[in-house]
């Protein structure tokens, strides 16, 4: 048997797969802002449904960019899949596998948090800082979810909106900063208000919020990579649910992109042999 994760920062998927392939979904885990002990949990569960001990277990994972986490991943996963074979990779490894095979290519990543880098048709060659949700992640679910939040608490957006938000939210300015600061992670909690800003993309003041957000993503990780007449491929939720967003501003620029919806699935696929 054969499992491959793909985590992200709000759930992961896990693909057992033994001549066929089974997917268990579990909460999400990056090591920059989850104790191990939360993914020691995740791992111990999906091998009660696994039953069979693994004899490789491939890991993407969001905050696996970095050799530290890699292993800090590998070690806690050990202590479960003990007689398999682990490798931990960055989650932006996995999306440019799923985009583009052994092929060369942009790939890209808007989910709870964002990224991209240049994919040589092997490995990440070269990537621009993602920094996390305090510091970047510019066009993420953490990112909008924290920008929208800003804009409602300094009533930036029309009053309509604010009420709209409130109800949506059923808290109170003073608790929504008192949650935004005791949740854990936090990144997954910012993310949460994505569902709002979907709910509302109708909205001239959220469909720009939203566009804003993605011209950021393009100017702080797309820019820096300065590659071009290669194809640009995108995986992730806020991806796919603002698609017609996205493509409309790579369309200003007479960029034609690739938005994939399910990336796991291919992913799987990939490794299926």
């Amino acid at each position: 048997m054969k499992i491959i994760v793909e985590a992200g920062g709000t759930k992961c998927k896990w693909g057992l797969i033994d001549n066929q392939i089974r997917t268990v979904e579990t909460i999400g885990f990056n090591p920059n802002c989850g104790h191990p002990d939360g993914l020691l949990g995740i791992a111990q569960a999906v091998a009660e449904v696994a039953k069979n001990e693994p004899d490789s277990v491939l890991y993407f994972g969001a905050g696996c960019g970095n050799q530290q986490n890699q292993e800090l991943v590998r070690s806690t996963l050990k202590k479960v899949f003990t007689n398999a074979e682990i490798k931990v990779c960055s989650d932006l490894e996995g999306a440019a596998i799923a985009l583009f095979g052994n092929q060369q290519g942009i790939a890209a990543i808007l989910g709870t948090g964002a990224a991209a880098g240049y994919y040589n048709g092997k490995v990440i060659e070269r990537q621009a800082p993602s920094l996390g949700y305090l510091l970047g992640d510019e066009g993420s679910g953490a990112y909008i979810g924290k920008t929208l939040i800003a804009k409602v608490l300094r009533n930036e957006l029309s009053a309509y909106l604010c009420k709209r938000f409130f109800d949506f939210a059923q808290t109170t300015p003073a608790e929504l900063i008192k949650n935004v600061y005791s949740a854990q992670p936090v990144n997954a909690y910012l993310a949460k208000f994505v569902q709002f800003t979907s709910k509302n993309i109708s909205e001239p003041e959220i469909t720009k919020l939203v566009a804003d957000a993605f011209e950021l993503f393009h100017q702080k990780h797309i820019e820096p990579l300065n590659i071009n007449n290669l194809p640009i491929g995108f995986v992730g939720g806020v991806a796919w649910q603002f698609s017609d967003i996205l493509q409309s501003q790579y369309a200003k620029r007479g960029i034609e992109i690739v938005i994939l919806k399910d990336a796991f699935a291919r992913l799987c696929e990939s490794q299926d042999a």
